[in-house]
């Protein structure tokens, strides 16, 4: 069932693709990938394994427990981070599409069972980016290695738990007339689960803390030492270890079934949610279909809270910075600029959610007068508005510590931009005007990271060689204006 399930949704996927469809010799090689799983999630493996050894590098030279001990904290975020994003994100895409449909004819008691093996087939590669480093660990101390190599898979099962979480109760209901009462409802339970994974987050900036003053906050350590991911510190203390993957286990794994019985409830019968709203007369909108585009992409992000979520990501990217700053009291230039660009790169990954945000919507929007052209520059639009608006925040905040950092508030305009621009432009280059949903695979993600990190490279240069940030800004201009222009003349 699920091989069966794994090629319709590619199969969907591919179709939705006028980069494949639209070529008859890509769209066979598309689907003959889809056909085969191994190769499927082997391109997506190999993708990852670069990274993977990468940071198993620096568990190749250090032998100190306390160091290890503290890295692998950090790599047990990444699992769990990546589960609980694709998670989100593709539940809502993988009902949108009408892929379950079928399985609601069937006498399946829990047929969200192959929603989640689906999913975790999906999710699964992300591990060659840590296993390496567990790999390295195990040579040297093979007990704990094992250890490591357990609360990274449950790390992926945790994530993956509470994304299916999030998408039971924010995301399987039918929303018959939503008002402000249901938008506000909504952020309300956006901004709890944010602060809720923030405090996993937290949990590792906190390690650095510790090395520094190990010795002061010893008390709060062991009385916080089960929260994950600090309690994957355990693994050089193997009876506490097994005893804490043991009860993470038991209690996360009745959690994710009684999710799953009442994911499968929702879906089969999504529950119907309405809102008493006063009758007002139709008025004209002189909106242009740009905008009525990125206006229509935050609508559905209102009502399906699991993937703006998902598409608030950046976030997490400006928490160490403000932390730091509440900390000192203070918030200078060298603090700001490598955030700002640091949200400029992270812009990349809400190509995933402003795109399969469409769903069944894709088909209507093809029957509208909408161009290529257009839907193009709303996604770009959609992808860049939240992080402007972080940038600017940030920036607006360091102005209040010193008057000087306004002359970075370019940056906070233009990367943004420029990386939703850059992966717009890869995703849409294909020929002719048909409205599509681009396949988005995380080895073509990397790829745009590495391109993107390279624009960032050239315009940050000046900087690097005599500190001339108005030069820098002046390139940074310069590409943006450029691809304005690319993004206005792309399928002429």
């Amino acid at each position: 069932m699920l091989e069966i399930l794994y090629r319709e949704l590619h199969y969907q996927i591919a179709k939705r693709n006028p980069l494949v469809a639209n070529d008859e010799k890509q769209f066979q090689k598309a689907i003959k990938n889809a056909m085969n799983i191994k190769r499927s999630i082997g391109v997506q493996v190999l993708g990852f394994l670069p990274f993977g050894l990468l940071m198993a590098s620096t568990f190749a030279f250090t032998n100190e427990k306390l160091v290890l001990s503290s890295l692998m904290v950090s790599l047990a975020l990444i699992p769990f981070v990546f589960a609980m994003y694709v998670t989100a994100v593709q539940t809502s895409y993988i009902l949108s599409v009408g892929l379950f449909e079928p399985l609601k004819l069937l006498p399946l008691k829990m047929g969200s069972r192959y929603l989640s093996g689906l999913l975790l087939l999906e999710i699964s590669p992300s591990l060659a980016a840590v296993l390496p480093s567990a790999l390295f660990l195990m040579v040297k101390y093979p007990l704990s290695g094992l250890f490591a190599v357990l609360w990274l898979l449950l790390g992926l099962f945790l994530g993956h738990t509470l994304g299916l979480l999030l998408v039971n109760f924010f995301s399987l209901r039918i929303h018959q007339r939503a008002g402000k009462g249901h938008s506000l409802k909504s952020f309300a339970r956006v901004v709890m689960f944010l602060l809720f994974i923030g405090m996993f987050m937290m949990m590792n900036y906190l390690q650095y803390y510790i090395r520094k003053h190990s010795e002061q906050v010893a008390g709060i350590v062991e009385k916080y030492f089960i929260a994950y991911p600090f309690v994957v510190s355990s693994i050089f203390d193997p009876l506490r270890s097994m005893a804490l993957f043991l009860a993470y286990l038991s209690i996360f794994g009745l959690v994710y079934h009684l999710t799953l019985k009442g994911v499968w409830k929702k879906i089969l019968e999504p529950p119907v949610v309405s809102e008493r709203r006063g009758v007002s007369k139709f008025k004209a909108s002189p909106k242009g279909k740009v905008l009525a585009l990125v206006l229509k992409d935050f609508k559905i992000f209102v009502r399906k809270p699991a993937m703006l979520v998902a598409f608030l990501f950046p976030i997490y990217v400006i928490s160490p910075t403000l932390v730091s700053a509440l900390q000192r009291g203070n918030l200078g230039l060298e603090d700001l600029l490598p955030v700002l660009f640091m949200i400029g790169l992270f812009s990349v990954p809400g190509a995933d959610a402003v795109l399969k945000v469409e769903g069944k919507n894709l088909d209507f929007l093809k029957t509208l007068p909408v161009k290529k052209r257009d839907f193009v520059i709303a996604k770009v639009m959609s992808m860049a508005l939240i992080p402007t608006f972080l940038g600017l925040s940030l920036v607006t905040l360091g102005v209040f510590y010193d008057s000087g950092a306004f002359v970075l508030l370019p940056y906070a305009l233009f990367l943004p931009f420029i990386a939703s621009s850059i992966t717009m432009l890869y995703f849409f280059r294909y020929k002719g005007e048909e409205i599509g949903i681009p396949e988005l695979r995380w080895p073509q993600i990397i790829l745009m990271f590495i391109i993107v990190g390279m624009v960032f490279g050239i315009i940050i240069l000046p900087i690097f060689v005599s500190f001339n940030v108005i030069g820098s800004e002046v390139i940074a201009l310069v590409t943006s204006l450029t691809l304005a222009f690319l993004l206005g003349r792309l399928s002429r």
